[in-house]
């Protein structure tokens, strides 16, 4: 590696490391004002991710949005993002009657139920909201929740929000870890939950599914595992409110197109989860993180 890469790394621990000590300080009000602002300075400083995110609201949004709206969005995007940063960071001092307070769960009913009948559950998701906010909730919640997650470019921040998670009781299995598929295959053995995030475009197994009316490499194992498994299957998305509330929405155990052709089954499922996807992005497009090149993989360029 550089040297040049390798002190922009530790930058970034370092930085992150710091904030975290800071923000101990602040309320939670406060806390996400740090964020926003945090977000706002991200947002002029970055100027290849601003590219990205333009490019990506355009072929999302297309004429139907003015520059001006677009704009606006991004700005917002990454104001989301150092807001939810700093949520996570401070989300362990909150006082249980505060976190019933500024966060809301609906469908909890649909996990009891998944859990009588025995089969493990699989909720799927996106990079919508605060993410790792919903995983720390539910798991305080008293839900035996595991999330798949590749590791990050530097192993340093890795462990460290491995065991921010884990703090939290959300247990982390690393994609691509020679133990990965036991792991995940005995979380639902124990009845227990998988979080699958699977609105990015990564080096795994997937298939092609429109998002946003084009072609975007998906990936597949959330409908693989649940077709082999019979485990029940849900959409879940937390949402950003005002005044640094949010509100987490658990949707009905969806049914599975399931037919002869497993391919056929996994690609039509894969698209059912990225339409609801999808959908959600529509109605809060600045909290999705359009900075991701979700169309970078092209079908040409996979079957050659």
């Amino acid at each position: 590696m550089k040297v040049w890469k390798k002190i922009l790394r530790s930058l970034i621990f370092f930085s992150l490391t710091s904030i975290a000590f800071l923000t101990r300080r602040l309320s939670w009000k406060w806390g996400v004002r740090l964020g926003g602002a945090i977000g706002t300075v991200l947002f002029y400083s970055l100027r290849r991710e601003r590219a990205r995110s333009l490019e990506g609201l355009r072929i999302a949004f297309g004429t139907g949005k003015s520059d001006a709206e677009l704009y606006h969005i991004m700005r917002r995007s990454f104001q989301n993002l150092g807001k939810g940063l700093i949520e996570i960071l401070n989300f362990d001092h909150l006082k249980p009657e505060e976190i019933g307070s500024l966060i809301a769960v609906e469908g909890e009913e649909y996990l009891d139920q998944a859990e009588q009948e025995g089969n493990g559950t699989i909720l799927i998701t996106g990079h919508i909201g605060n993410w790792e906010l919903m995983a720390a909730v539910l798991a305080l919640r008293g839900y035996p929740l595991h999330v798949i997650a590749a590791p990050l470019y530097d192993p340093r921040i890795d462990e460290w929000i491995v065991r921010l998670r884990a703090r939290f009781g959300v247990e982390t299995i690393s994609r691509g870890s020679p133990s990965s598929s036991k792991k995940i295959l005995g979380v639902l053995r124990k009845k227990e939950i998988l979080g699958l995030l699977i609105d990015q475009d990564t080096k795994v197994n997937g298939v092609f599914v429109n998002f946003f009316n084009k072609k975007a490499y998906t990936p597949a194992g959330a409908a693989e595992l649940a077709l082999r498994s019979g485990a029940a299957t849900m959409m879940c998305f937390v949402t950003r409110l005002p005044n640094g509330r949010h509100r987490i929405t658990i949707e009905k155990p969806m049914t599975l197109v399931q037919s002869a052709d497993h391919a056929k089954d996994v690609e039509i499922n894969t698209a059912r989860f990225t339409s609801r996807i999808e959908e959600h992005v529509k109605q809060y497009p600045d909290q999705w993180i359009w900075m991701h090149r979700r169309w970078k993989t092209k079908p040409e360029k996979v079957g050659s």
